[in-house]
């Protein structure tokens, strides 16, 4: 045991001594690598305000309102129908307190009104899906004509970077003067105008 470690110790010291020669004997003329002589140019960075854009297209604007309007019309119908149920089942438990139905017309109702909520229940779930989709399909239909646009401005101007700025974005602060919304909603408002 004794023996290896020194040779260890041995080994080591040749080790360092050679390193020391190598390292200060003499300066060797070392061609320096070539440099890619490359410029620097500045990146191009710009971001727009989704949030503003949401609030600001106008063609997206009226079709959430629809859509929106949709949904309420929806509720209110199928509130009203809630309703009208709860009073046919209540005027049926009145019927039946009084003795006026027999048990065979009881089973009957009773059937008749489960299948009458789960008919709402159908409706609602696929009213609910309705909705969900064309909301999906507005929002697709959005994130196609803004990233057009984009695409558009970035091949005209030159941008290197187009980021998104506001709440939960990431990014943390902007230079006012680097914000393009205005320009994407007047492109994209022009679109719609051209589309009409």
């Amino acid at each position: 045991m004794k023996n290896l470690s020194l040779i260890l110790n041995a080994v080591l010291l040749l080790a360092v001594i050679y390193l020391f020669y190598a390292h200060f004997s003499g300066p060797k003329p070392v061609a320096a690598p070539a440099e890619a002589k490359t410029e620097t140019a500045a990146l191009n960075v710009v971001y727009v305000r989704e949030d503003t854009l949401l609030n600001q297209f106008k063609d997206f604007h009226e079709k959430m309102e629809t859509l929106n309007n949709k949904k309420q019309q929806a509720d209110a119908s199928l509130q009203s129908r809630g309703r009208a149920l709860e009073k046919e089942v209540a005027g049926i438990q009145a019927k039946i307190q009084q003795g006026l139905l027999t048990p065979n017309q009881i089973a009957t109702e009773e059937q008749r009104i489960a299948q009458k909520q789960q008919s709402l229940m159908q409706e609602s779930d696929k009213i609910a899906q309705e909705i969900m989709s064309e909301t999906q399909t507005l929002n697709n239909e959005l994130q196609d004509k803004v990233k057009a646009v984009l695409e558009a401005l970035r091949d005209e101007m030159g941008y290197d970077y187009i980021l998104n700025y506001g709440p939960g974005t990431g990014v943390l602060m902007v230079n006012d003067s680097l914000d393009i919304t205005s320009i994407v909603l007047e492109r994209l408002n022009q679109a719609k105008k051209e589309g009409e």
